[in-house]
């Protein structure tokens, strides 16, 4: 019996609670260990000991790196579903590409970490040429951000997927049953091919479950070639509603989203990568091979049918496995920042750099102090004996990628919080750019008054900094 436990696969689910995830963790589920990782505090912090077939959930913070490393433990496969995720802050300053970028980095190092022996990405089709949108270059940076460490990385690039629950198919059956006429911009012109929430999810479990699938990127095909005009044409079909469907030659994307965000009330951060998406062809095949799907797709009158459906409980054995719920967001701040990276630097010659040019840009306002270590920096508004910040540098996990300091005091900072604040410069292996992040922050000011006050000056003291980086970047 324990031989038998020992061989059962400990799979990593990150983006569990997801369209895709949910339904991946039911079909994963019965004969191996599922790790399904949520940031609610009402999960345990520890992965089981045993190795039991079944859903664990675990609370992971993906933007810690040590409760990322700490998730992927003595993991065989770890799957990364996270699309666009937003941190559970109370304010977050950056955008989304950004916020992707640095928790797949903190996946790609603990995977690596761990020696887990097959990551599998599911990220977007990407366009044979031409115009390519800040969401779908935003996958492919994440998934080249896994591979860079983890050779053994399977990406799947999906279009649509449809399916009960999911944000594409929640927008295209608003539409259809909400607008007795339907305007169709260009846009609704291009070709794409959806595919069925099930045969994506049974690529999903192929990957983890085959020996034949090799590492590398594959598109997800549907079983049919369709523009976004005839999938609204076949979803009325489908609905028994008689619509009216309006050719017009020009409509700006940006109108477009805000229409289709009025009429669905799905919020602008669906709808905006759905529409950018959907400006050029996305057809499968061309940039990548195709997935070689072992059984029959289902038709797309099924995957229509199933994507006006509501997202049911799922359930294991008569046992429901929705997640824990979710918590309140925190009182913390998030603030990420893309920065150019000069030729031949680190993230500690980044660090060095701005914690040298930050008083000198600030002159009379700011000054610093350093310990003899140079370990503690302190900074100091002019006039005062007390200190504004102070930042720890924690040497233990720092290295030429990533240099990371604890926020441990001073005046901005709320005392007795329960988080640990961090600030970070964090290098993309294999890209010219650094993130500078702050994470967990919990200011000592009113909200209000943070926001429009530290929140502002910090956004300006990056932009300056940004244009330094770029200045030394051109000198190079």
């Amino acid at each position: 019996m324990e031989a038998d436990q020992e061989n059962i696969k400990r799979i990593v689910v990150a983006g569990a609670s997801g369209f895709v995830g949910m339904d991946l963790l039911r079909r994963l589920s019965s004969h191996t260990q599922v790790i399904a990782l949520t940031r609610s505090p009402q999960a345990p912090i520890h992965i089981p000991t045993h190795r039991h077939a079944g859903v664990y959930w675990l609370q992971c913070n993906l933007f810690s790196l040590k409760q990322t490393e700490a998730a992927l433990v003595d993991s065989d496969v770890a799957y990364f579903l996270v699309h666009s995720m937003m941190p559970s802050a109370r304010f977050t300053q950056g955008d989304y590409e950004n916020l992707d970028l640095i928790i797949a980095d903190n996946f790609s190092r603990a995977a690596a970490l761990a020696g887990t022996k097959k990551l599998i990405y599911l990220g977007g089709i990407q366009p044979f040429a031409g115009y390519l949108s800040t969401h779908l270059r935003s996958r492919l940076e994440v998934e080249n951000v896994l591979r860079c460490r983890n050779k053994n990385l399977v990406a799947l690039r999906a279009g649509l997927i449809l399916g009960p629950g999911g944000s594409s198919s929640l927008i295209l059956v608003r539409l259809v049953k909400r607008l007795p006429v339907l305007v169709c911009p260009p846009w609704t012109n291009k070709l794409s091919s959806p595919i069925a929430l099930r045969d994506a999810v049974s690529a999903l479990v192929a990957c983890a479950n085959s020996t034949s699938i090799e590492p590398g990127a594959y598109d997800l095909a549907g079983p049919e070639e369709l523009s976004y005009h005839e999938l609204m044409i076949r979803m009325a079909d489908e609905l028994n509603v008689n619509r009216f469907f309006v050719k017009i030659p020009y409509l700006k994307p940006a109108i477009s989203q805000l229409w289709v965000t009025l009429i669905t009330g799905a919020s602008r951060q669906l709808v905006s990568p759905l529409i950018q998406s959907l400006l050029v062809d996305m057809i499968p095949g061309r940039t990548a091979p195709l997935f070689p799907f072992s059984e029959k797709k289902l038709p797309l009158i099924a995957a229509l049918h199933q994507a006006e459906l509501p997202r049911v409980r799922l359930e294991i054995g008569g046992v429901s496995i929705a997640p824990i719920a979710p918590p309140d967001k925190a009182d913390t701040v998030v603030s990420i920042q893309r920065l150019a990276l000069p030729q031949g630097w680190s993230a500690l010659d980044m660090a060095r750099d701005f914690a040298n040019w930050l008083p000198k840009s600030l002159v009379p306002i700011i000054r610093l102090e350093l310990t003899p270590d140079g370990n503690l920096i302190r900074f100091f508004l002019w006039g005062l004996s007390r200190a504004l910040l102070e930042l720890e540098f924690v040497e233990s996990r720092s290295d030429n990628q990533r240099a990371l300091f604890f926020v441990v005091g001073g005046l901005l900072r709320k005392k007795n919080s329960n988080v640990l604040a961090r600030q970070e410069f964090r290098v993309v292996p294999e890209q010219q750019l650094v993130l500078s992040a702050i994470l967990d922050f919990t200011p000592a000011l009113p909200w209000l008054f943070y926001i429009l006050t530290q929140a502002q000056a910090h956004r300006w003291v990056m932009w300056r900094y940004a244009r330094r980086l770029k200045r030394i970047c051109q000198k190079n």
